[in-house]
């Protein structure tokens, strides 16, 4: 007797963030397919996790970035390509790909945050970019995979359609401005796929790409569809070079929508309470000397020529440093923190005379014995997206402010780098 196809509601709708089931492998469901051939794809899929459950895959931070001005932020989320089989770095897998295909098409930075889902989202557990789940109001773009899991298991098309419509639809309504789906690849050129089972899979990878391309077009999201890379690369499972293969052609079908719904993000206010939890679940105010925050922070002071640099966390009622140079600090009440104004911001703040701003001129760091004068922060956020800190540096001279925007290039790198380097202490962390 057939099943009764499962229902497209808001619950499905989310799987994505929870680990549900929309791209498991665990079965093969298409039920039009004779029960002898289902059976052995179930076969061929125990064979295939074999497999794959040997390969090499990233175990790095969830997180890969191109330094630079207007940061675009995009967010994977899925199986496939999102998983980066075959390499040991997300650098070198699909988001550091992605990162520097978005830089080089649009001359703006690129962050890429990425929840991969190992098992196709069945197994993979929920938790958003760094453990917790994502929100997709924080991204330009939001890029769903899961076709390949789902064309293996043979998917029945027409409850897929209304489970794959009612997740693109959540997705946009959730903020994302631009919501993506990949489309399978061909199956056989995936090596473990490359058999008669896998002609099968790739036949319902088609049919279910043309049923894909069709809900995208309804649902305003985009389809993107992945071709077969042409690395020859035969001595690995995927090379880093399949994943620039397919980065560009994701940027080359993001980019227009990019920029056509381009718009300044909103910078939502920095809660107190919100940096407490935060600052709580990666354990910050037990933590000692970092030799590698250290070093980031030395590299500042050095790079940018000023007396003092520090990387910083502010609670809900103080600012303190988790490394600094060229300064002893405790502590400071959060009224007299400059960086309180700087973790407001997406992009970074200088202040190139602090006597002629009036958010400084009163500040005991300016009047007192310090005597600073020029600031410039760039805000380092939590895995959740929660800003908490900043790398910054001061100086007791004032600076132009192109000096200073210039000063900002080079601190929004290290800032990316410090905040990899907390991100190790996330828990559910894969480092």
């Amino acid at each position: 007797m057939r099943r009764a196809a499962r229902p497209a509601n808001t619950r499905d709708a989310r799987r994505w963030r929870q680990g549900g089931d929309w791209v498991t492998v665990e079965d093969v469901d298409d039920e039009r397919v004779p029960l002898p051939r289902r059976l052995a794809m179930r076969l061929w899929l125990a064979h295939v996790a074999a497999v794959r459950s040997r390969l090499v895959r990233p175990l790095d931070g969830r997180q890969a970035f191109v330094a630079g001005r207007r940061p675009l932020r995009v967010l994977l989320v899925g199986s496939g390509p999102v998983v980066g089989w075959g390499v040991g770095s997300h650098d070198l897998a699909l988001p550091g790909a992605l990162a520097r295909a978005l830089a080089a098409s649009t001359g703006r930075g690129a962050v890429v945050d990425v929840l991969p889902h190992p098992s196709g989202g069945g197994g993979g557990g929920g938790g958003g970019a760094g453990g917790r789940d994502a929100e997709p109001g924080r991204y330009d773009a939001v890029v769903l995979s899961g076709a390949v899991a789902d064309a293996v298991r043979l998917a029945e098309p027409g409850p897929w359609r209304e489970r794959l419509r009612a997740l693109l639809s959540e997705t946009a309504a959730s903020g994302a401005r631009t919501v993506a789906w990949l489309g399978a690849q061909p199956i056989r050129s995936i090596r473990p796929y490359d058999t008669q089972h896998g002609q099968v899979a790739q036949e319902h990878a088609e049919r279910l790409n043309r049923v894909a391309r069709d809900v995208c077009r309804e649902e305003g999201a985009v389809f993107v569809p992945l071709t077969a890379t042409a690395c020859g690369d035969h001595g690995r499972h995927r090379s880093p070079g399949d994943y620039l293969h397919w980065a560009r052609e994701i940027a080359d079908a993001i980019v227009p929508s990019l920029q056509e719904r381009e718009t300044p993000h909103a910078s939502p206010a920095s809660d107190g309470s919100d940096r407490v939890e935060a600052i709580e679940r990666l354990k910050l105010s037990r933590r000692g000397g970092d030799p590698r925050l250290d070093g980031i922070v030395g590299t500042a002071k050095r790079t940018l020529g000023t007396e003092i640099a520090m990387f910083t966390v502010l609670d809900d009622a103080k600012e303190w440093p988790l490394a600094s140079a060229g300064a002893v600090l405790e502590s400071i009440p959060i009224e007299q923190s400059a960086c309180i104004h700087t973790i407001q911001t997406p992009d970074g703040m200088v202040v190139p005379n602090a006597v002629e701003d009036a958010r400084f001129a009163g500040n005991a760091l300016v009047t007192g014995p310090a005597g600073l004068r020029y600031y410039a922060g760039y805000p380092v956020e939590a895995p959740d997206g929660t800003r908490i800190g900043a790398l910054c540096v001061f100086g007791r001279t004032p600076r132009e402010r192109a000096d200073g925007e210039a000063d900002l290039d080079v601190l929004r790198e290290l800032a990316l780098l410090a905040q990899r380097e907390l991100w190790r202490f996330a828990p559910g962390a894969d480092s």
